[in-house]
């Protein structure tokens, strides 16, 4: 007689981060289940609870994401639009693995009433927001940026991934918003870019426009 296949837990992992990188938090173990070829109950053999197996999909929310850390390196260096757009990119997507394990984390509260991994003098979020904080700050320093208060220029640009993030993870694609996620952050940078970039010596900003009215 045949020995039963062995189900691999990398098999579960990486069906299940196809899943929710797909459907977001609406995606069910039925759904990773159906992907990975085994049954339900082969899962929860395994995870204990959806949120855990997102983490071992998707990453936990403890940890730091890798932009965060190469934020000083480019610090004066390459086209700060360009910069800030591929920020904006990184910054999206590590909003779509961290908004749905937020929001799962939510389901096991402290005794505080906050997430259980949420807690801490410095969580995962707070660290974000810092260093982005710091990043602004070191641009502005060394003239790339217009002087302007770093936490409010950090907290808008990063609030503003945030939300076109949460609004998909929340409510799907919506066929009357028309903007992909890309067209969405260059768009935002260049929006951005009209308050932060640097000015000249006379006074103006050096954005220079196009014919059509768009940042060149």
């Amino acid at each position: 007689m045949a020995r039963p296949a062995t189900i691999r837990d990398e098999t579960i992992i990486d069906a299940a981060r196809e899943v929710f990188l797909a459907r977001g938090i609406r995606a069910t173990t039925a759904e990773v289940a159906e992907r990975a070829g085994v049954s339900e109950g082969s899962i929860f053999k395994r995870f204990k609870s959806k949120l855990e197996l997102f983490e071992a999909a998707m990453g936990s929310p403890d940890e730091d994401p890798e932009f965060i850390r190469e934020l000083s390196r480019r610090v004066g260096q390459g086209d700060m639009r360009e910069n800030l757009y591929e920020l904006g990119r990184e910054i999206e997507s590590h909003f779509r693995r961290a908004v749905p394990l937020v929001m799962m984390s939510w389901s096991n509260p402290g005794p505080d009433g906050t997430p259980v991994r949420l807690n801490g003098p410095s969580p995962a979020p707070v660290r974000v927001l810092k260093a982005l904080i710091e990043y602004f700050d070191a641009e502005v320093r060394v003239g790339r940026l217009r002087p302007a208060d770093p936490e409010v220029a950090a907290r808008s640009f990063l609030g503003a991934i945030q939300n076109f993030v949460v609004f998909e993870v929340l409510f799907g694609p919506q066929p009357d918003l028309h903007l992909t996620s890309d067209a969405y952050v260059r768009a935002l940078v260049q929006l951005a870019w009209s308050g932060l970039a640097p000015q000249d010596p006379a006074g103006g900003t050096r954005v220079r426009f196009s014919e059509h009215g768009t940042p060149s």
